[in-house]
């Protein structure tokens, strides 16, 4: 298990940012490159059990997920199957005067055929600092958009 943080800021504001964060169904929408399906399978006020097939590395993926949404600025996710079940991001989103600071905790675990690639543990926490920055560029522009249509 490899455990590291990423931290990106981004201009929207706290509100704005983690409520696209957290609005599961519409990933597909804001990062079509990565998240080809979201299928949400069981839902209450705070857990949302999701079915996703994720392209990452390369790599087509089908995983489960639980996303516990603890508002107004806690995302936790929990891959719950596939060759990274036991993986958590813990997701914090801290208001700024210039918008809002995001803070992801990983704790990655490799399992399966995926656990050959543990030497690679640097690379993948790079990689999903790479995605974590397009992530909250989508926003952005996916916000912009959606103002200017409203």
């Amino acid at each position: 298990m490899k455990t590291f943080t990423l931290t990106k800021h981004s201009s929207l504001s706290q509100k704005n940012i983690f409520n696209i964060s957290t609005d599961i169904k519409n990933f597909h929408k804001i990062m079509p490159d990565y998240f080809k399906s979201i299928n949400i399978v069981e839902e209450t006020e705070i857990e949302k059990f999701v079915i996703e097939k994720i392209k990452f590395l390369g790599i087509n993926l089908k995983i489960k997920t639980k996303h516990v949404i603890i508002k107004p600025n806690i995302h936790e996710v929990y891959i719950l199957s596939g060759p990274t079940k036991g993986t958590q991001f813990i997701e914090k989103y801290i208001g700024t005067k210039s918008g809002c600071d995001v803070i992801i905790e990983v704790k990655l675990v490799l399992n399966g055929w995926m656990k050959v690639f543990g030497f690679l543990e640097g690379y993948i926490a790079k990689k999903m600092g790479h995605v974590m920055n397009e992530f909250i560029s989508a926003s952005e522009n996916f916000h912009s958009l959606q103002f200017v249509s409203s």
